[in-house]
């Protein structure tokens, strides 16, 4: 028996399941008694990056391969930075629509332990948002994950694994499920393209950065309202993503860039199941955000 040199679908779905659990229980814990910025360091790398790493070695699989950790040119490095920048600001319209929709429609949602960290909480969180997230949340989605999907599909894998990363971060609120959905195809694309993902980090780093440096920023400038400036430099950045990612560099069109499909790495009723319980546990998350919306239970 050959043993696989890559993970399987049903490999990265029931990983995902239990990363998603125990990263939400993890938080609940942990969160309230050591702080939001000491969570987040724990989140990334002991429920995120560890565990691909870990299965990597116990079934022998080539790092350097299996999460795309190559090198790219120069080019690819700064279209990836300008991209992620540039998307940033598309994004973050999105969400804001989508808040002050939840928020005229069903009631605000107020997290008090996301208020008044401490300047160390702040820079522990700052650092993990810029720095930590970029090189695990990368390695589990771009590297395990879109490794795994593409192994049947490469064309749609990096869609399938975007939207996965996108469902994620709905514990970051409903809000931020759409949002992070645009920002994975983008990083996804990347990796499919260039076969390095020096160049998700780089845009996922940049993404951040911009959500660090301009986010508090525009969102104080934009109590409740979308201001006609804002609608534009949104689709601006939009625009000028799709031109930036258009332009990469493919490190490797005959072995990457081409559409294949391996039809024995098939999703199976196991892969079916955890895929299932991971939405049903979405669903949970999202239902839970209204009924604090609504006033029904208390965070």
């Amino acid at each position: 028996m050959i043993r696989r040199q890559s993970p399987t679908i049903n490999q990265a779905n029931m990983l995902f399941f239990i990363i998603v659990v125990v990263t939400l229980a993890g938080s609940a814990i942990l969160q309230p008694k050591l702080g939001l910025g000491t969570n987040l360091w724990i989140n990334e790398f002991v429920y995120i990056l560890f565990p691909p790493l870990l299965l990597a070695k116990i079934n022998g699989w080539s790092v350097e391969d299996v999460y795309r950790l190559r090198k790219t040119s120069g080019k690819n490095k700064i279209i990836s930075v300008l991209s992620g920048l540039s998307l940033w600001f598309f994004v973050f319209y999105i969400s804001k629509i989508l808040r002050i929709l939840l928020d005229n429609k069903i009631g605000v949602f107020i997290n008090a332990d996301l208020y008044n960290p401490s300047i160390y909480q702040n820079f522990l969180l700052i650092i993990g948002m810029i720095v930590l997230a970029p090189i695990c949340e990368e390695i589990l989605f771009r590297g395990y994950i879109q490794k795994a999907y593409e192994g049947y599909n490469k064309r749609f894998g990096f869609v399938i694994t975007g939207i996965i990363f996108g469902s994620y971060h709905i514990l970051n609120g409903i809000s931020e499920v759409i949002p992070a959905c645009l920002l994975g195809l983008g990083m996804g694309y990347l990796v499919y393209k260039t076969n390095s993902i020096a160049t998700s980090m780089l845009f996922h780093a940049a993404a951040n950065f911009a959500a660090v440096v301009m986010g508090g920023t525009l969102e104080l400038a934009t109590p409740g309202v979308i201001p006609l400036w804002l609608h534009i430099i949104a689709f601006v950045g939009l625009f000028l993503s799709v031109i930036l990612i258009k332009s990469l560099l493919c490190n490797d069109r005959s072995k990457e860039c081409e559409d294949e499909v391996n039809k024995e790495n098939k999703l199976s009723k196991t892969g079916v199941i955890f895929l299932v319980l991971s939405a049903i546990f979405f669903i949970a998350v999202g239902v839970s955000e209204i009924l604090v919306r609504l006033g029904v239970i208390s965070v």
